[in-house]
């Protein structure tokens, strides 16, 4: 059951088999201060690399929905080398369909719209949840690409959410090339956060200008890893 709970592409998770829903919480959305930011009046531009099943993006908008009043606008970029088909993402968040509920209805039925008509390269979507328009851009190819590519209207993000798979299974995304292009898209005082705390991710992400910090992980990982663009 758990194998098939992997991405075969890395022979990794994407996410705690029993406990996703709150891995995500913690690590992306508390790791990078989301909820206070979002009482505070700001909804950053949030980045993300590697997108898998989109649960980091229905954890994003279920704290915004929880954390603010009004209709809102939130913008999200991502990166995904081999997007999942709107079946078996169900199949891989059906743990979390009590909890998630309407947003996770929305979300498959838009994803399923446009999941086989991707192109290479960055992908512009609208969708709404309630009480939230969604400026989706997804970028389908390779990190490396990405990184190479000028920055655009992607420039401006505030939060990032780094899972891109164990450093071990797919170190492309976790270069020290790809941590410059994270950096160089990055506001001033702009966060990240990720699951892992491997050293040559700490070693590459401070050598592309980061301050990065050692925080409690989730479970019975140890250590996560914060950091921020002073």
């Amino acid at each position: 059951m758990q194998k098939n709970r992997n991405n075969p592409q890395y022979d990794d998770c994407y996410f705690s088999h029993a406990h996703g829903l709150e891995e995500s919480r913690h690590v992306f959305i508390r790791g990078n201060d989301l909820p206070e930011r979002v009482r505070n009046g700001e909804i950053p531009h949030v980045g993300e690399t590697g997108f898998g099943t989109g649960l980091n993006l229905l954890s994003l908008i279920d704290a915004v929905q929880k954390e603010s009043k009004g209709h809102r606008t939130l913008k999200f970029s991502s990166i995904e080398k081999y997007p999942l088909t709107a079946v078996r993402i169900e199949e891989l968040l059906s743990p979390f369909r009590k909890e998630l509920a309407l947003n996770l209805e929305a979300y498959l039925k838009q994803w399923d719209n446009i999941s086989l008509r991707l192109e290479r390269g960055w992908n512009r979507m609208e969708w709404e949840f309630d009480g939230i328009d969604l400026e989706f851009s997804l970028y389908h190819g390779d990190a490396l690409e990405w990184a190479a590519l000028n920055f655009g209207e992607e420039k401006a993000v505030g939060a990032w959410f780094l899972d891109g798979h164990s450093p071990d299974k797919n170190p492309e995304i976790w270069s020290l090339t790809v941590m410059r292009g994270i950096y160089g898209r990055t506001d001033a005082g702009g966060t990240l956060a990720s699951f892992t705390a491997s050293g040559r991710v700490k070693t590459a992400l401070r050598e592309a200008g980061f301050f990065i910090k050692r925080s409690k992980g989730f479970g019975r990982k140890r250590h996560m890893i914060r950091g921020f663009k002073s």
